[in-house]
């Protein structure tokens, strides 16, 4: 199975009409904290992509670097019996992406997104741009429109 990267990302946005926005980094923006020290942002500004099986569906929520998915409220808003975040061979399967690098979109297949509105408090947000060195920058209201998301509210405080 091949594994995506930043190309397909960077081939999403020049379609998509977008200048060039990846930032690529010497060390590892892998997870949330990392990239925030990369970047000089925020954690809150760093866009997570997290997927989680809903029912054995895969669905893909873009959250908040702070904050975490209440997967109870996840399960009720979905309508489903069961949520469990994804392993990480489910995850390169259905996105094309290791965890850690999985983008918001130019997955290998359609997946259900669904954007936190904990997002929406910052001017500009980065997810992850196809690698773990990789991130790029949008807005709210773009990603939206990128990813195609549906705007749920499924945050809660990091313990």
């Amino acid at each position: 199975m091949d594994q995506f990267g930043a190309g397909e990302v960077r081939q999403f946005l020049t379609a998509h009409g977008l200048e060039t926005r990846i930032h690529t980094f010497a060390e590892s923006t892998e997870n949330a904290y990392r990239a925030a020290q990369a970047l000089g942002v925020e954690l809150g500004q760093i866009v997570k992509s997290v997927i989680f099986l809903a029912d054995g569906e895969p669905v893909l929520v873009l959250m908040s670097g702070d904050m975490n998915v209440d997967t109870k409220k996840l399960r009720k808003l979905l309508g489903v019996r069961k949520v469990r975040m994804a392993d990480a061979e489910t995850v390169l399967q259905v996105t094309g992406y290791p965890v850690g690098a999985v983008p918001p979109v130019a997955h290998r297949q359609a997946i259900d997104t669904y954007l936190d509105e904990s997002l929406n408090r910052f001017a500009k947000i980065y997810p992850a741009g196809g690698t773990t060195s990789n991130m790029f920058a949008t807005t709210f209201e773009e990603l939206r429109s990128l990813s195609k998301a549906e705007v749920i509210s499924v945050a809660q405080a990091k313990k």
